[in-house]
């Protein structure tokens, strides 16, 4: 389970380390980012990828071409984030855009996944602040259950 909060700054050439605290329980199956509601990545497990995958799985058909397509979304911003021998891992150019990433972040534990924000988009959120987002119908179209 993940809980708290970490702020920390990337580096000279932008690169992040998941707080200590969270990578012991991250395991070693691979670690997985995905864009998420609100305008955050979400970092995940491989278990919980592969629950969430299956979720999908159970909701789409071929017939339901609107679940389909969410599915088809939200899959494929995911992406493996790979780390070096430091434990560090560079985000790609386009998911630094979406949210807003920039020299300063925080790391938010939120049970089974962890956010990572840009501090001053946090900041505003925690304010009240909404955020208009790249795919917000899909992400709020998205079954109540498929949760993860």
């Amino acid at each position: 389970m993940f809980i708290g909060k970490y702020y920390l700054h990337a580096d000279d050439k932008g690169r992040l380390r998941i707080p200590l605290k969270f990578r012991y329980n991250m395991g070693t199956a691979g670690i997985y980012a995905m864009y998420t509601a609100d305008g955050c990545l979400s970092i995940i497990t491989a278990e919980t990828a592969s629950n969430m995958i299956e979720k999908f799985e159970g909701m789409v058909t071929v017939a339901a071409s609107e679940s389909l397509n969410n599915a088809r979304i939200l899959t494929s911003s995911m992406f493996e984030l790979t780390e070096d021998n430091q434990g560090r891992f560079t985000l790609a150019p386009e998911a630094k855009q979406f949210a807003g990433i920039s020299k300063d972040v925080v790391f938010i534990g939120v049970g089974k996944k962890i956010e990572l924000w840009d501090v001053e988009r946090w900041e505003a959120h925690c304010r009240g602040e909404k955020y208009d987002y790249m795919y917000k119908q899909n992400f709020t179209s998205i079954n109540p259950e498929m949760t993860f």
